[in-house]
């Protein structure tokens, strides 16, 4: 009998995306649950939290920070951390999710709103961001600071692909905490600037698994 694969979702979550990547490496095509950013009843009733992304697999939900090695156990193919290069594996996700996703959300955040589905959830992110980082208007004023400060961590990805199609010998946690810490910029519609070629390419990889 086919596993019963469900992943609750938002598409602006960079950890949301990261763990999608990695289902499709492990070639498993969940059913994808949207999980507005204001509204997770259903989730909270379901598993007794509201975080996503969150993967139900056979009944059982499995949170983000075991997601990676629960894949590995009961889809050992491919696996997501290559051996002996464990550690650099995960230093480089956890710098995609920590340190470049900052840099592009501040970049992104206010244009965040254009891809929620309803007007209260538009609202209630307006809301909760401003409370967080400020008012947004002054986010708004600063974004074009914020998207020249996130061009020299573009740049860092850059020069970790170029020349090769991984980060490691193959695809591996590095690629999907990388892929997933700078997917906002995609969510909300940019493009990898031209004068990043190896980067682009590595993006167009990651995004066809």
């Amino acid at each position: 009998m086919a596993d019963r694969v469900e992943l609750y979702f938002l598409p602006p979550s960079h950890y949301c995306v990261s763990v999608e990547r990695m289902l499709a490496y492990k070639g498993v095509r969940p059913k994808i649950i949207y999980a507005p950013y204001n509204d997770r009843s259903d989730l909270l009733e379901r598993t007794g939290q509201d975080y996503v992304p969150t993967l139900m697999w056979n009944g059982k939900a499995v949170t983000w920070q075991e997601i990676p090695s629960f894949l590995d156990r009961v889809r050992p193919e491919h696996s997501l951390v290559p051996p002996g290069q464990e550690g650099l594996a995960q230093t480089l996700e956890n710098w995609g999710h920590q340190v470049l996703e900052e840099r592009v959300w501040r970049a992104v955040v206010t244009q965040v709103p254009k891809v929620l589905r309803t007007d209260p959830e538009r609202w209630v992110f307006e809301e909760m961001q401003s409370r967080a980082r400020g008012p947004w208007s002054v986010l708004k004023a600063r974004r074009p600071e914020f998207v020249r400060d996130l061009m020299e961590y573009f740049g860092f990805v850059e020069a970790m692909v170029r020349g090769r199609d991984w980060m490691l010998d193959a695809p591996s946690l590095a690629d999907f905490g990388i892929y997933g810490g700078l997917s906002p910029w995609l969510t909300v519609g940019e493009k990898i600037p031209s004068r990043f070629p190896s980067l682009r390419a590595w993006v167009a990889r990651v995004a066809a698994i």
